[in-house]
């Protein structure tokens, strides 16, 4: 049933791939047609997440049919010391990932590690008109551009159309709930707003930009600021809300909630890129916006984590490897999401009106969204963050805690 499941998926991308390219969409195979070699290279891709497993045969397979002498070898590997096995099979052994799929929450540990080569070859291309201020930033350290950014993850809010409409405010959403009546479009509802509330990324931006981890681009590991009370007011609002919608931390998750959304018995939740596929294939009619502001003064400032492929120097033949990696992000990006499930980091226009309330709505929200941190410790600090939030939801004291997360960021 997977292979199946699998097949259809590249066909579909098939399809979808022609479709772009009548239509004057993607450049499908210029990469490799432009390519000038003279011998076979085999490039070898290496990733952690089997959802990637079906758009990288895709590629592979279209890649090879453009350039017969490249052939693209995925290799699916284990996460734990991902960065550490690439360097030690690329110095000791003849088995080097050529290109690699990373989230750029590691980009600093790999340059510091030599792993990275500048992506200077396909540079103009990568570009805030096709990319997004978001992507650019998180495939660049230090100023210079390294990534070829493939996918991305943000959250954002998605509603019942036949239930509910778009928001701007919590209260807003308060107030739906306070003076919501069932009818015939909506007896299936059993539950009005559920979210998940431990997920840092979900609820990071509910602190109102009063944490900062990074700085602007996210490499710089001396930027660690908080404003103090607009963290512990945005935390007061967020409280709120558990109280308002009898949210219990240890009975939500993502997949939940999507679930639920997707059999059309919850109204609004807060989701992201990782789960909107199981919403857009259940049939619900669903819409989506930013996630609501938690007063006329507290908006919401989202972090987005970002998937890129990066050009290993070890390899034998870099040119072609960023070939491949340009491949990757740029010319078969109309075909991530129905091999994925995810999103493309590159903006793909789709001239259609669910496009731009849906999908294209997310690529809106993502390209303001501020970039997950990438020097090495980062990780510390958010769970930290992470840890703050599930306090006060529980129940303690949010001076106790807002303290005591200040004290590992070292700020008065």
């Amino acid at each position: 049933m997977k292979q199946l499941k699998r097949a259809a998926a590249v066909f579909l991308a098939v399809c979808l791939i022609f479709s772009l390219a009548a239509c004057g969409g993607v450049n499908i195979d210029k990469t490799a047609k432009n390519l000038h070699i003279e011998q076979a290279e085999n490039i070898r891709v290496w990733y952690c997440d089997d959802r990637y497993t079906d758009y990288l045969k895709f590629v592979a397979d279209r890649f090879h049919s453009a350039n017969e002498l490249v052939t693209i070898e995925p290799v699916l590997v284990d996460s734990d010391n991902y960065l550490e096995n690439i360097y030690e099979e690329s110095v000791r052994n003849d088995n080097v990932a050529d290109v690699y799929l990373m989230l750029t929450d590691e980009l600093e540990k790999a340059s510091m590690m030599g792993l990275t080569v500048e992506n200077s070859t396909y540079s103009d291309l990568y570009t805030q008109k096709n990319y997004g201020n978001s992507a650019i930033e998180a495939a660049s350290y230090k100023g210079k551009l390294y990534g070829y950014p493939v996918t991305f993850d943000v959250p954002f809010l998605v509603y019942n159309k036949t239930a509910a409409s778009s928001v701007e405010t919590f209260s807003q959403l308060i107030d739906y709930c306070h003076n919501y009546t069932v009818n015939d479009d909506n007896q299936n509802i059993e539950q009005l707003v559920s979210w998940d509330v431990s997920d840092m990324l979900v609820n990071y931006g509910l602190v109102c930009g009063s944490v900062t981890i990074g700085g602007e681009s996210g490499d710089d590991n001396t930027k660690l600021s908080a404003d103090k009370d607009l963290l512990k007011k945005s935390l007061t609002e967020f409280v709120k809300l558990r109280n308002e919608f009898g949210i219990v931390r240890a009975e939500t998750t993502l997949d939940s909630c999507a679930d639920l959304f997707a059999q059309g018995k919850l109204a609004y939740t807060i989701t992201d890129v990782s789960h909107i596929n199981t919403i857009a294939e259940s049939g619900i009619s669903y819409g989506v916006c930013s996630i609501p502001a938690l007063s006329d003064d507290m908006q919401i400032e989202n972090i987005s984590e970002n998937l890129c492929a990066f050009v290993n120097p070890y390899s034998s033949d870099v040119q072609t490897a960023k070939a491949v990696a340009n491949a990757l992000s740029y010319d078969y990006a109309a075909a991530v999401n129905s091999t994925t499930g995810l999103l493309s980091s590159r903006t793909i226009s789709i001239n259609s009106k669910e496009y731009k309330d849906t999908y294209g709505k997310i690529y809106e929200i993502y390209s303001t969204a501020d970039v997950k941190a990438k020097f090495m410790g980062a990780a510390y600090f958010y769970t930290k963050f992470d840890i703050m939030l599930h306090q006060v939801w529980d129940g303690t004291d949010i001076e106790t805690s807002v303290n005591s997360f200040l004290s590992e960021l070292k700020v008065q």
